[in-house]
This record gives structure tokens, C-alpha cells and sequence, in this order.
């Protein structure tokens, strides 16, 4: 009996102790918290690096950002350049969400472009993946792209807004 319950006790840490889900970790912000309270800071543009070292422009018209579902860091104009030296940041998603999200982000050597691909793909494809409970019904995964982030400092947070786009 007691190697079960230390068995089910080990588990429980296991499961418990593991990352949190989006879902779980995240709370509702409402847009004028971020207009009216505080201050942009910056805002970064994220596109496509062509092989000449030229952004890309799609023929279509507007410029092409980095796609969520597949991202290609490789040809990410500007991986490297920092977007908050800050080393705790609120990441905001909205787009197509039926509100706007924050949730924390930590990283002890602030933020660059690339890291910041890298979350939003990680946080993207596992909103997508509880469609339901974020109110998405239309935009497939493979359609956003990010085209911006801006950065806010309200009371001394740091808040990264994110810009996605459908590219359809």
C-alpha cells in the first residue's frame, strides 16, 4: 500500500510540477491598460530576410512577416537584434482570440527577435490546438504571421504586444 501511494504521490509531482499551458498561466487584459497607463517603449518590426539581405515584399502588396506554424528563423531580418532588455516580460496575443491574452515570460538575457518567434510559435500552436476554448473559428495556424511587436512599459512591467495577421 504504501509503495502505491508513493507511486500516485511521485506522479502527481510529476504532472503538477511540469509547465503550465497557456490556458492556465494566462489572464484576460483589456486595451486601455496598455494605452492610456503607460508608455510605448518601442516597436519592432518582424519580416522575411531575402538572400540579397533585402526585406521581402510580397507581389500581392504589404511585407511579409514570419509565420507562426513554421517559422524560418534562418531568414529572419534582424534575429539577433533586442527587443527589451528586460528580463521578465507580459506577452500579449490577441489575434484571432475573442479577447486579448498576457501571459509571463522569462528569459535572463532579455528578449531578441528569435526568442521571440520561438514563443509566440510555441504559445500560437498550442492555442490552436484548443481552438475551442479560445473562441477561433475561421484562421488556420498556417496563415498567421507576425508582423510586429511593441513594447510597453506600464508601472514598471514590460508588456509585448504582438501584431499577427492572417496572410490570406
Amino acid at each position: 500500500m504504501k509503495k502505491n501511494s508513493l507511486l500516485a504521490f511521485i506522479i502527481l509531482c510529476i504532472i503538477s510540477c511540469g509547465e503550465k499551458k497557456i490556458l492556465d498561466k494566462s489572464f484576460e487584459i483589456e486595451k486601455p491598460d496598455l494605452m492610456y497607463g503607460g508608455m510605448i517603449v518601442s516597436t519592432n518590426p518582424f519580416q522575411i530576410e531575402r538572400e540579397n539581405g533585402e526585406r521581402y515584399i510580397r507581389k500581392k502588396g504589404g511585407v511579409g512577416g514570419i509565420n507562426l506554424a513554421n517559422p524560418e528563423l534562418e531568414k529572419l531580418y534582424g534575429a539577433d537584434i533586442s527587443v527589451t532588455d528586460s528580463t521578465k516580460a507580459i506577452l500579449i496575443i490577441d489575434f484571432p482570440l475573442k479577447k486579448q491574452i498576457g501571459y509571463e515570460i522569462q528569459n535572463d538575457n532579455g528578449f531578441n527577435r528569435k526568442d521571440l518567434v520561438i514563443e509566440l510559435s510555441k504559445a500560437y500552436s498550442e492555442i490552436y490546438s484548443e481552438k475551442n476554448e479560445y473562441g477561433i473559428c475561421c484562421d488556420d495556424l498556417s496563415d498567421l504571421e507576425l508582423k510586429m511587436i511593441m513594447v510597453f512599459e506600464v508601472d514598471g512591467k514590460i508588456y509585448l504586444e504582438s501584431k499577427v495577421e492572417s496572410k490570406k
